[in-house]
């Protein structure tokens, strides 16, 4: 038999009390007296290209996340970026999780004076139930004029950068300047 999780009814107050208690404890017999769980909430996962204004692609390069010019055969390197929405956060502030092959490796931002970007073996679908401990792998995303910026959530002010230079790792960056690229396109595959 399957767990009754709301009521049929329109109106929550329409539904009786009584006739609540009473489903759950068909529900809870159905089950052989085990108590009766709701849905775990499902996170879509969403596959994207990320590249920076200057045409870099993402790859993986020494157990790296790097941005570089990828041509002909060098296309197929390109990693693709998996992020999920992170509800833990403001939603107005656009919070997302985002991790490489499938999901499994997460860009992580740990809270520091001097922050660093890496990669951490993790399931994309399961840090947003960490709340508040999902920080360091969460990024609001900003849009202005076509482009996208992502700030760390553990390390306000500092956002994921590319090197101005091809073939360097993505780091943070506080300001866009000669050496570090902020904006990123970012498109659905």
């Amino acid at each position: 038999m399957a767990c009754p999780m709301a009521c049929p009814m329109a109106s929550p107050i329409a539904c009786p009390t009584a006739l609540t208690l009473a489903l759950l404890i068909l529900c809870a017999e159905a089950e052989g007296f085990a108590s009766c769980h709701a849905p775990t909430l499902q996170t879509k996962v969403f596959k994207y290209r990320i590249w920076d204004m200057n045409q870099k692609s993402l790859y993986l390069r020494n157990d790296q996340l790097v941005a570089g010019h990828l041509q002909g055969a060098n296309a197929a390197l390109e990693e693709k970026v998996f992020w999920v929405p992170n509800r833990s956060f403001e939603h107005a502030r656009l919070p997302v999780i985002m991790g490489i092959q499938n999901g499994t490796r997460c860009l992580a931002s740990p809270a520091a004076p001097q922050p660093t970007l890496r990669l951490e073996a993790a399931n994309i679908t399961e840090l947003p139930r960490a709340g508040e401990a999902s920080a360091p792998f969460t990024f609001f995303r900003s849009y202005k004029d076509g482009l996208w910026r992502f700030e760390s959530a553990a390390n306000p002010g500092w956002f994921l950068c590319t090197s101005a230079r091809a073939h360097e790792p993505l780091g943070l960056s506080r300001h866009p300047d000669a050496t570090h690229v902020l904006d990123f396109y970012f498109q659905l595959c």
